[in-house]
């Protein structure tokens, strides 16, 4: 017959025998400080992420998606319950050599809800369908001319499609 016992351990001293022992009610305590019951989570969705990406040679961009973290949010909160305001989409950039191509994903929302205003340099994307509703602002990689934009809209997907704007073009100058 096998001894159960076994040689007591530094790690069981720090973490506890079984330290997964208690996560469920370690869930249960964070859902409860943040204003959540399980029964809510079943209702919205609670959804917080962030996308990293780097050019060669420039720092690397963070960009979040999702329900906007608790401290952005502060202002909108009465007690202890949270009340999730607007969502970032999951936005991806794509430059190529003559378009720059903007995907985002904002699922619940129709086609007639977006509202999206260009600049030569960013992009200002708003959504809302009921309680749904999407903000995000997009810087360009590089300039684009906003009246070549081409937008779908299709289960969930936003794409738009900007040509690039010739910004090295030469021009002779005349010193006077």
């Amino acid at each position: 017959m096998a001894d159960k016992r076994r040689k007591k351990s530094l790690f069981d001293d720090i973490f506890g025998a079984d330290p997964f022992e208690d996560v469920e009610g370690m869930i249960d305590h964070m859902l409860n400080e943040m204003g959540i019951s399980m029964d809510e989570l079943s209702k919205q969705p609670f959804v917080y992420g962030f996308s990293v990406s780097q050019r060669p040679g420039e720092e690397p961009e963070i960009r979040e998606f999702g329900n906007l973290p608790p401290e952005a949010v502060s202002e909108k909160t009465e007690g202890n319950q949270m009340y999730v305001g607007e969502r970032k989409p999951l936005v991806d950039v794509f430059d190529t050599e003559d378009c720059v191509h903007i995907v985002a994903e904002m699922p619940g929302i129709e086609k007639e809800d977006i509202q999206l205003d260009a600049t030569d340099s960013a992009v200002e994307l708003k959504a809302t369908h009921g309680e749904r509703k999407y903000s995000e602002y997009i810087e360009l990689p590089v300039k684009v001319d906003p009246d070549s934009a081409k937008a779908t809209y299709l289960n969930g997907v936003l794409e738009v499609i900007f040509e690039r704007r010739d910004s090295e073009k030469k021009t002779s100058i005349q010193i006077e």
